[in-house]
């Protein structure tokens, strides 16, 4: 019996685990000569323990989920096998070309990781708190527009609908990320780095913009950092918010049962629009599957990933999780909502992806600590847009250097 590890992001909270070992019984059952165990670790311990891996060439995963624009950096430190090497054969042409890219060691046709599932940001709503809001679907076309919903619902909705904030906060690490502030960045006309690569563009004045766009609603309370009893806060599915910007699906309402009447009340209260963004630009995220280059079984590693990546398997998780196969995106809805599929269908297409550049990996280390220092100084209420701009200008200084060092 040959062992594997996976090691996994917490992709869906408490049941990732559970979740994920269910799934696997099929895989299992057709490869009764494998068995994989699953490893829940955070984006930051999972950077972090790969980084060690291949410095001090420790044991690690056979197996490993990354954010797609990781890739090239994984790759390029060693951490990661070249598929090719694999599977001569490897064909990437079922997912979009803008995955496909995300696949391979910037600047090469060599492929270190598959697309697994994927997300595109648009923005919930609840219907009772727009109404009581004196407020549209339509309000929320632009980013003015939708902060203007948030004071509305902050003045009139929240204590009529039973609500605790304006908008979730999608990030429930009480951090800000690359993710969470690229659309804001792009709705503004800016961009994180240069199109080639060589250099940062977050400090610069479009973009500086669009990031204080989403901090000036952590500062002003209508997005919170934290819950009322210190964890993370509830959400708009859970019913404590008015907004929330997600790339997954509602949950789903049970087929049967005495919780199948109040989930579809529930269900019919929420509506969606894209991203407010103006054209609705917003960004697609991919969790991919990469094998680790010293695992000591490649091909069975190989194996599994193929599966999880592929057809229903695919299908399957990503529906169990509300997100999308990374090769279907919103096709895989059919006709269950017409009106969320077009939804989702209008992000995909119009979406983008934060670049797979050959350190990004190391750079997104160095924005998300400028961003949890903002966010402390949101905590302490001492959050300025000038304090932001100094931030930026201190980390674009930081990245330029590897960027750089790099090139050199």
């Amino acid at each position: 019996m040959r062992e594997l590890t996976l090691w996994t992001l917490p992709n869906n909270g408490y049941d990732t685990v559970p979740a994920l070992r269910e799934h696997l019984s099929d895989f299992h059952r057709e490869h009764a000569g494998i068995r994989a165990s699953v490893w829940v670790r955070t984006p930051r311990t999972l950077w972090e323990r790969l980084l060690t891996a291949a410095k001090e060439g420790t044991s690690g995963p056979d197996l490993v989920q990354i954010p797609s624009h990781w890739t090239s950096t994984l790759a390029r430190l060693g951490v990661l096998a070249d598929l090719g090497e694999l599977d001569p054969g490897l064909d990437l042409g079922r997912w979009p070309a803008s995955m496909r890219a995300q696949c391979r060691l910037d600047g090469t046709p060599h492929v270190y990781s598959l697309p697994w599932w994927a997300e595109a940001r648009v923005l919930y709503y609840r219907r009772d708190a727009l109404k009581a809001a004196g407020c549209a679907p339509e309000d929320l076309a632009a980013w003015e527009g939708f902060t203007e919903v948030c004071r509305r619902a902050a003045k009139r909705a929240l204590s009529s609908c039973g609500l605790q904030h304006p908008v979730a906060n999608p990030n429930p690490r009480e951090s800000v990320s690359l993710a969470d502030v690229a659309p804001c960045v792009w709705s503004r006309g800016g961009d994180l780095f240069a199109a080639d690569g060589t250099r940062s563009l977050f400090q610069r004045e479009r973009a500086e913009r669009g990031i204080a766009d989403y901090f000036k609603l952590l500062a002003s309370g209508a997005m919170p950092l934290k819950g009322e009893s210190g964890l993370a806060p509830l959400d708009l599915f859970e019913g404590a918010c008015a907004l929330q910007f997600s790339g997954r699906r509602p949950p789903p309402v049970p087929r049967a049962g005495p919780r199948r009447a109040s989930a579809l009340r529930a269900r019919g209260r929420i509506g969606a629009v894209p991203f407010p963004a103006g054209d609705g630009a917003t960004i697609l995220s991919a969790w991919n599957l990469g094998v680790l280059r010293n695992t000591p079984a490649p091909r069975e590693a190989y194996a599994l990933a193929r599966w999880l990546s592929s057809g229903s398997p695919a299908s399957a998780y990503a529906r169990a999780i509300g997100a999308f196969p990374a090769a279907e995106g919103p096709a895989v809805m059919g006709d269950e909502d017409p009106d969320l599929r077009g939804v989702f269908e209008a992000a995909f297409a119009r979406a983008r992806m934060i670049p797979n550049l050959s350190v990004l990996g190391s750079l997104e280390r160095v924005f998300d600590r400028s961003m949890e220092r903002q966010v402390r100084e949101v905590a302490r209420r001492r959050w300025s847009p000038e304090t932001l701009r100094e931030e930026l200008i201190h980390a674009a200084s930081e990245v330029d250097y590897i960027l750089s060092f790099h090139a050199a």
